[in-house]
């Protein structure tokens, strides 16, 4: 503690000599070697000696220990720097022994804490990575019933601001009545939780609220989950089932009413006879019919159908498969058109796949269209694109069924649906995509007809010779 060289050892040398001084001036006051008539006359340069002495003193006091004060004053602005993230700072070893240790020491712990903050901070930053990334929706509920965080998925959920920190009252963050509810009614010892949809975005979702943090706490931990979607897929599946339930049990009754007609007796009138038995064939190819889109829809989906790929025209392509159709389109007293591109549009494509794709698209048109109605089908070019586009003056579609009419298995509405199984669109869309194509349907709105697009790439080989 006394160590040669430290800051208590240099105050007491000087404290020392300051005593020394002092009890040199007394002795010479107050010892008999002065004349007595002489002391008066020396007081006052005593005194002033004194003065000077002590000033002496104080100053070498102060130089003694300049270096001291300067080291802490620098570990004052250190310490103070720690209140602000910042770049780690220096601290200098400065003054006696005391001080340079202290110095080292506060260097340490300012090494250890910004190694400690850079943790943290990492910690933090992948937590709301985690928290970001999730789809399910999080959000922590304090003891005083205030929200202090809500990621980005409830957010979406619940159509609020997503917050990391801060707080806010549970009708305020959450703006859900039926999820405020699901959270009063935990506790600390009791989980909850419900089914429930979400006012602001019509989302169904499955709340789950949980205790959080100690025994002592009310903190509760909300995860939503979103079951749109999977709602959506089993209707559709739902759907589907009933659909082709439908579809195959409508010709499997005809068939087996006529062949029971047929046992009856019918068998034989000629004419009878004649007539069932091409209806029989009818319905035997309307189940052909569905049970191959099936298939080939499952094929495709699994990545099981091989495309035949080749060097084609399309306007040949889409052309032969429309004129097809125009039997069928006179048949209903509708108007088919046919405009090509007045060039070669060569494409890589199965001539036979993107030949079903384009009938389903004109197949579909005509199905809903009006008698007296128009349907054009157009070839052209879009930049490196091969373009073909169906366009009839039928139905519509409302933005609703716009979005889900490539889908799988679905039909917009019973009185628009028809026959068929409602697998022609999706099956065109996973096959054009196979092609590297992409495919999608506009319309003003119901009553004012549809325009289904579909666009391929070009052959690499067109552009180099067109810019040759």
């Amino acid at each position: 503690m006394w160590s040669r060289g430290g800051l208590r050892f240099r105050l007491g040398v000087v404290a020392f000599v300051g005593f020394i001084a002092c009890s040199v001036f007394i002795g010479l006051v107050v010892g008999g070697r002065i004349d007595p008539g002489e002391r008066e006359a020396l007081v006052f340069p005593f005194a002033a000696l004194s003065f000077l002495g002590a000033a002496v003193s104080g100053a070498l006091a102060m130089i003694v220990v300049s270096s001291d004060i300067r080291a802490l004053g620098s570990m004052e602005r250190t310490i103070r720097t720690l209140t602000t993230r910042g770049q780690m700072p220096s601290i200098p070893m400065l003054g006696g022994p005391e001080s340079r240790a202290l110095g080292q020491s506060l260097a340490d712990f300012t090494s250890v804490f910004y190694q400690d903050l850079d943790s943290l901070e990492r910690e933090h930053a992948r937590l709301e990575a985690v928290l970001d990334s999730m789809t399910d929706g999080v959000v922590i509920v304090e003891s005083e019933d205030t929200v202090s965080l809500v990621n980005r998925a409830a957010g979406e959920l619940l159509d609020v601001t997503p917050r990391l920190e801060g707080s806010v009252s549970l009708a305020n963050g959450l703006r859900d009545i039926d999820l405020v509810e699901l959270i009063q009614e935990s506790s600390r010892d009791r989980s909850a939780s419900r089914l429930f949809t979400i006012d602001a975005t019509n989302r169904e979702v499955h709340g789950v609220v949980v205790p959080l943090g100690r025994r002592d706490d009310r903190q509760r931990l909300v995860l939503l989950r979103d079951l749109t979607k999977l709602r959506q897929a089993e209707n559709i599946r739902r759907d589907f089932v009933a659909n082709v339930s439908h579809e195959l049990r409508t010709p499997v009754t005809v068939l087996r009413a006529m062949v029971e007609t047929l046992e009856a007796g019918a068998v034989d009138d000629p004419q009878t006879r004649a007539d069932f038995l091409r209806r029989i064939v009818v319905e035997t190819d309307r189940l052909g019919q569905i049970i191959t889109e099936l298939l080939d829809l499952a094929r495709i989906e699994s990545g099981m159908a091989d495309l035949a790929l080749e060097k084609v025209d399309l306007n040949m392509v889409v052309g032969s498969t429309a004129e097809r159709l125009r039997p069928q389109a006179v048949r209903n007293d509708l108007q088919l058109e046919i405009a090509q591109f007045p060039e070669h549009l060569p494409v890589e494509a199965d001539t036979d796949r993107m030949g079903r794709v384009v009938m389903s698209l004109v197949h579909n048109a005509i199905k809903f269209t009006s008698p007296g109605g128009t349907i054009s089908v157009i070839v052209e070019r879009l930049d490196q694109d091969a373009v073909v586009r169906v366009v009839d003056t039928g139905q519509g579609l409302d933005p609703g069924e716009r979005e889900r009419v490539f889908e799988r298995f679905y039909k917009a509405d019973a009185s628009r649906s028809g026959s068929g199984s409602g697998l022609g669109l999706a099956i065109a869309r996973h096959t054009v995509r196979q092609h590297g194509g992409r495919i999608w349907v506009e319309s003003p709105g119901r009553g004012h007809g549809s325009t289904f697009v579909l666009t391929l790439p070009l052959h690499a080989a067109h552009d180099q010779e067109k810019s040759s």
